[in-house]
């Protein structure tokens, strides 16, 4: 029997019956669209919590890298003439903060520092700056028991005739010791800013102890010093002869007040750059 009474209605029951299906497959649909939404955001939060945490992991991984490294750098540094804050971001710089294999277990060489003399040694790649470029050499570089022993076998190479001009003595502040270090401790021509910028980012000073050159000395003692370098600087301008060395005093420091390059002052005293030792007292050619 038909239910119908005429096609119009069988039409509209039909359309009616497509519509309840269609929406049958949408309530199934709907739940898990929901549930992909709602996963998405908390994915995304737990990923940045990660990043977050591994970040804050290695700042203060750094951060007591740092005081593990200044601690140690104090306790040479006062007894060679050094400063600690100079050796601390030599090291920083050298290691990448603790990161390159040279620094870690078994070699502990915080400073780079080659070996040609027989002695304990590990032979690694390393980028020179030669003629103007990078240039990847393979090298051998010492091996020490520990993190201490490396600062101490720096304080002495650090103290030798070639190194002079980095100590206090020789120097008025740590930015002269940083710049003297550049072309002769390492090759990079930008060597002494990112010593300067490491020392004043991370505070590094904090690590010097007082004597001649350093930040930490007083007012009145700066105040002596100026006073009988502008006099002294005053006197030898006029003759444009002869400048006596100053206790403080530093190559690169004296080119400056005179307004001359370093290479012209070494030609005029006849110096090279494997012999340049000025002590308090001196008399230089300018």
């Amino acid at each position: 029997m038909n239910q119908f009474k005429s096609r119009i209605e069988k039409y509209n029951y039909m359309k009616q019956q497509q519509k309840e299906q269609r929406m049958k497959v949408a309530k199934r649909t709907v739940p898990l669209l929901g549930t992909a939404m709602i996963l998405s955001p908390v994915a995304i939060s737990m990923n940045t919590v990660k990043v977050s945490a591994a970040e804050t992991a290695q700042t203060q991984n750094q951060s007591a890298f740092i005081e593990q490294l200044g601690a140690s750098a104090m306790q040479v540094s006062s007894s060679n003439d050094l400063y600690a804050s100079i050796m601390v971001a030599q090291a920083l710089v050298e290691t990448g903060f603790g990161s390159s294999q040279l620094s870690s277990a078994p070699y502990y060489n915080l400073f780079g520092v080659k070996e040609y003399s027989g002695g304990p040694s590990v032979t690694m790649s390393t980028q020179e700056y030669l003629n103007g470029q990078w240039v990847t050499m393979n090298e051998p570089f010492a091996v020490y028991n520990s993190y201490a022993e490396s600062f101490q076998a720096h304080a002495t190479l650090l103290t030798g005739n070639y190194y002079a001009g980095a100590r206090k003595s020789h120097t008025n502040s740590y930015q002269d010791a940083a710049v003297y270090l550049t072309g002769r401790y390492a090759t990079d021509p930008s060597y002494a800013s990112k010593l300067i910028s490491l020392i004043q980012t991370y505070n590094l000073t904090r690590f010097d102890t007082p004597g001649a050159g350093t930040a930490v000395q007083t007012t009145s003692t700066q105040t002596t010093t100026t006073t009988t370098t502008t006099s002294t600087t005053t006197a030898t301008q006029s003759s444009g002869q002869t400048y006596t060395v100053q206790s403080g005093d530093s190559i690169w420091g004296i080119a400056e007040q005179f307004g001359v390059s370093v290479d012209q002052l070494m030609a005029d005293n006849g110096w090279s750059s494997d012999s340049v030792t000025i002590m308090p007292g001196d008399t230089i050619s300018i």
